[in-house]
């Protein structure tokens, strides 16, 4: 069976509806590269299924909450796979978070130890410092790029909890650059034909050079710590046990699609994500507001730590909002396995199913879905449409940091918010852009230290002074390599 033929055989009672504006040839390619999100608004009313193409490639979108939590309640069926989970495998190859069911319970088994609860607290204090040690680089009035300055925060804190730190702040440096060269590349793919990623452009090249230093990082971290030994507690040493033969149970190479993962996941979902968390909290004054009284009241100055969570109600309520509008994966993909039935229609054996965590998030389900309102997640209100809430998946392939990022977020959020209030900029173009992750595109604000309602102010650092050519309390980058602490 063609591929064309996998999606127009693909119903047997009545048809699965297209997405309007398909080009021959094409298909829906062009509005998916242009602006992704407008397109998903495009899908046609109430519908369960809808079909769409890039170029020749047929594809079905899971548009209904239920539906959507029975494909991911049946990894069997509907297994990891398709065009978006093809564009990171460059890097992360076969580790956890794209590898097939016939491997995936086996690595989970063998990793989830290091997300046990019992590790939260070191990883909240490792977050914390790290999230101190960035904004202690800001200055009052500087105007940051958003996105970069979670992304230093993000690839600090993994490489410590990952790796027990042991990457210089050289390495961590380049291996951010090239992370970014990596993240950059995968957003100009999206949408694009494959035989576009097989040409050798100097684009191209770059993206191939980034993948190759980072994962040469890797398999020296790696083969260092096995050479060397000791007791180091983090993931690498969970990815380096051994059988009760004593034979280690992954090879080198599929310990390093890990590592590449669990550097790759929490850095792109911590940028982007919190890029929307400040946003949100910088637009709405009442929301600052609460924010900030709550930080004042339970870190009483101390470094936000785990046993503040319990207490930073409001916190949490802005981040689980902030995923509910603004997950970090706008859209994932699986790959049907064996010929089923999915809300009436027959799905052939490798149908490309394909749904999205922000149209989810947008379901009529929720009341008012559009607009920006923490207080739905509040405890004492009756409890919102968790079925439509899936920013980390569900089922057996839920990303196994699903417990853990969002309490990552609310303590960055609260470290932040305990002595800075960020300003955007006014005038500046700012929308979401739609790649792989959900970013902020354009986001860009300014920094102020805050004042507490008894008057007193944060401890200031000195003013910094400009460089020839540039206004006071806008950071230059060129000045300062952005990745290094």
């Amino acid at each position: 069976m063609t591929q064309s033929s996998v999606v127009m055989a693909a119903s047997t009672n009545e048809p699965i509806p297209s997405a309007p504006g398909a080009l021959p040839v094409l298909g829906h390619m062009l509005r998916l590269r242009r602006d992704p999100l407008r397109f998903l608004d495009s899908f046609p009313a109430g519908a369960d299924l809808v079909r769409f193409r890039i170029g020749p490639k047929p594809l079905v979108m899971v548009c209904d909450p239920e539906l959507a939590h029975q494909v991911l309640s049946d990894d069997r069926t509907f297994d990891k796979g398709g065009p978006l989970i093809e564009l990171v495998k460059p890097l992360v190859r076969d580790g956890l978070a794209t590898c097939p069911r016939s491997r995936h319970r086996r690595y989970r088994r063998l990793i989830q130890p290091v997300f046990d609860p019992a590790r939260f607290p070191s990883y909240a204090e490792t977050l914390t410092a790290a999230t101190t040690a960035v904004t202690d680089g800001w200055r009052h009035g500087d105007v940051i790029d958003v996105p970069v300055e979670m992304r230093r925060i993000a690839i600090h804190a993994a490489v410590r909890v990952l790796f027990s730190g042991v990457l210089g702040p050289s390495a961590v440096d380049q291996m951010a650059d090239d992370f970014t060269a990596f993240l950059i590349a995968v957003a100009q793919r999206v949408g694009r034909p494959p035989i576009f990623s097989r040409l050798p452009t100097p684009d191209n090249r770059r993206f191939e050079q980034a993948i190759a230093r980072i994962r040469q990082t890797l398999h020296e971290v790696i083969a260092d710590r096995r050479a060397q030994g000791g007791a180091y507690d983090d993931l690498l040493t969970a990815l380096l046990a051994t059988n009760e033969d004593g034979r280690p149970e992954l090879t080198d190479t599929v310990i390093l699609d890990h590592a590449a993962t669990f550097i790759a996941a929490p850095t792109a979902t911590i940028a982007s994500v919190m890029g929307w968390v400040l946003l949100m909290v910088a637009q709405h004054a009442d929301i600052a507001a609460r924010l900030h009284t709550e930080v004042d009241s339970v870190l009483a100055a101390a470094p936000a730590g785990f046993t503040h969570l319990s207490e930073l109600k409001f916190s949490r309520q802005i981040v689980t909002e902030t995923l509910r509008m603004y997950p970090s994966v706008w859209i994932m993909t699986r790959v049907v396995t064996a010929a089923t039935r999915l809300g009436g229609h027959f799905l052939p054996a490798g149908t490309i199913l394909t749904y999205s965590p922000y149209l989810m998030g947008r379901s009529p389900l929720y009341d008012h879905p559009d607009r920006f309102d923490p207080d739905r997640w509040d405890d004492s209100r009756p409890p919102p449409p968790r079925q439509a809430f899936v920013p980390f998946g569900k089922g057996a392939r839920q990303c196994i940091a699903a417990q853990a990022a969002p309490l990552e977020m609310i303590l960055v959020l609260a470290t932040i918010a305990s002595r800075w209030r960020l300003e955007p900029i006014p005038g500046t173009p700012l929308r979401p852009r739609a790649t792989v992750n959900l970013t902020a595109r354009g986001l860009r604000m300014r920094t102020l230290l805050r004042t507490k309602p008894d008057g007193t102010g944060h401890p200031a650092h000195p003013e910094r002074i400009a460089h020839p050519g540039e206004s006071a309390g806008t950071r230059r980058p060129t000045r300062r390599k952005p990745w290094l602490i």
